[in-house]
């Protein structure tokens, strides 16, 4: 949310017309918190925007969700396989810039990502703007901003309350990010959260696991999550991502 009102700030300032923003959102079917897409689709008309959405397909262009393509491959997704990502949303993404950028010749884009640097490692280490080698083709060339890279947790939240941003009550029952209701890199303390309010889905992963033989993560199994729930084991603050 903070990402997008951001560019519409700096939008605004410099009179750039909104018509050429647009919000590409990658759905996740049941993998993401409900309400998300809906959510997605409030913020972006907040602003006036328009917005895209696209799902993984495989290679005859049938939909396939997470738990689908985790059974068919027998494995979940890991910090050196990390096809959640490039399956499911960059992927998909790619898919809406190209839809986007068909029909009109030689042109720039501004690929635009919330990533802040204290969310993750990983994302620390992202570079703010730089060029996107694998969308830039001959007639397209694609930058990669990012423009709350160096906020902190507090200046977020002061955006989203000072300017009465929408956001997902996730974050209300603990959730310090919002990506699949069960990701792979996310603390444990954060998936006992996930699994309190959606215990359902958590069964279905847990019956996965079970069918593959493969843990959902090294170290511990999602079938663990289901029992620090029914022992109502006591759950430290949520620590950060550890992707």
């Amino acid at each position: 949310m903070c990402a997008i009102f951001e560019v519409c700030r700096i939008a605004k300032e410099q009179n750039y017309p909104f018509n050429k923003i647009v919000v590409s959102h990658q759905d996740l079917g049941k993998m993401e918190w409900e309400g998300t897409k809906a959510l997605t689709t409030r913020q972006a008309e907040l602003f006036g925007l328009d917005i895209h959405f696209s799902k993984r397909r495989d290679k005859n262009g049938v939909e396939e969700d997470l738990l689908q393509y985790v059974k068919r491959r027998g494995m979940w997704p890991s910090n050196k396989q990390r096809f959640c990502t490039s399956d499911f949303k960059r992927g998909p993404g790619a898919r809406v810039v190209t839809s986007l950028t068909k029909e009109s010749g030689n042109c720039n884009v501004l690929h635009v990502f919330g990533f802040r640097k204290v969310e993750s490692p990983s994302r620390k280490k992202k570079v703010d703007f730089s060029v996107n080698k694998m969308l830039t083709t001959k007639k397209r060339k694609v930058f990669d901003w990012l423009p709350i890279h160096d906020w902190s947790t507090e200046r977020v939240w002061k955006t989203i309350k000072t300017n009465n941003l929408p956001y997902h009550n996730a974050y209300q029952l603990g959730m310090p990010r919002l990506s699949c209701v069960f990701c792979i890199f996310s603390p444990f303390e954060a998936l006992v959260v996930a699994g309190k309010s959606n215990p359902e889905l958590l069964d279905d992963y847990i019956k996965v696991e079970k069918e593959i033989g493969h843990s959902f993560r090294d170290g511990f199994s999602i079938a663990s999550v289901k029992e620090a729930i029914e022992q109502n084991q006591e759950i430290v603050p949520v620590k950060d991502w550890v992707m």
